[in-house]
């Protein structure tokens, strides 16, 4: 027999006493549960007894309260069936301010004591109920105060997603420009290479370039400038000076004319014909 089965027979003893305890199934299952409401009843038995308790204390000390009562009656030759209703009113009024303040002996003294003690509670009541007030008051405060912050990160927050949002596009759209201006240079760069490349093959110089003969052409209608300002020297003479060194100069000034106008005439062609 296991321990739990042994308490259940003691207890089943207990409460049969001398009578014959009933005959019940002896299997773990049914020792278990005659044991929980073994437990349950010593409990509920435990509960029963302190209240009983209870209630023999106070009775004992409303029968001594009673028979105080009493006494204080017989002394004062009072019998509340001779006062007047006048007088039960206030005698009842005196017990209900007697309850209400919790004194034994309702003496004007211990009223007056009660009283005070009364109202300095309800004084400490009411400045802790300001003080809470004024804590509610500043919790409120703050709270709107947060609500409003609150609101105001949430607005910043929209107008930052608004503001990403926008850069995202933008950085988009400069990304595929970016790739495009790229694309451009590179095809730019292709066209250039391939260009030098085909004015290496006819053979381009520095001498024919645009710039170059446009220098020359300058230089050439300065000559020409020159040759008739000669000219016009030469008609001015009433005497001829030494007509050998002048023929010579102009011969000179024509020959270099001569070539200027034919490497002019040699560059121009090649343009022509690379053009």
């Amino acid at each position: 027999m296991d321990i739990k089965h042994r308490e259940v027979v003691q207890w089943l003893q207990e409460i049969y006493g001398e009578e014959r305890i009933p005959l019940y199934e002896k299997t773990e299952r049914s020792i278990t549960i005659l044991y929980k409401l073994m437990k349950e009843c010593k409990r509920a038995e435990s509960q029963a007894r302190i209240l009983t308790e209870d209630y023999t204390r106070k009775a004992a000390e409303y029968n001594a309260e009673a028979q105080q009562l009493q006494k204080w009656r017989e002394t004062a030759k009072l019998d509340p069936s001779q006062l007047t209703p006048e007088n039960q009113k206030s005698l009842q009024a005196l017990a209900q301010t007697a309850n209400i303040l919790d004194i034994q002996t309702p003496s004007s003294t211990n009223i007056i004591l009660a009283m005070n003690q009364l109202e300095m509670e309800h004084m400490q009541i009411a400045s802790e109920l300001e003080q809470e007030k004024s804590r509610t008051a500043y919790l409120l405060e703050a709270n709107k105060d947060l609500s409003k912050k609150l609101q105001d990160i949430k607005i910043i927050t929209k107008q930052a997603e608004a503001t990403w949002k926008l850069r995202q596009e933008e950085l988009a759209k400069d990304a595929k420009w970016k790739q495009f201006t790229e694309k451009k240079c590179k095809n730019y760069e292709a066209d250039i290479n391939r260009f030098e490349a085909k004015l290496s093959q006819v053979g381009l110089t520095k001498e024919i370039t645009h710039g170059n003969i446009s220098a020359e052409w300058a230089r050439l209608q300065t000559l020409e400038e020159e040759i008739k300002t000669l000219e016009k020297q030469l008609r001015s003479y009433t005497l001829p000076p030494d007509m050998s060194l002048a023929e010579l100069k102009v011969q000179e000034a024509r020959q270099e004319l001569a070539t200027l106008i034919e490497k002019f005439s040699e560059n121009f062609n090649t343009d022509v014909l690379q053009g």
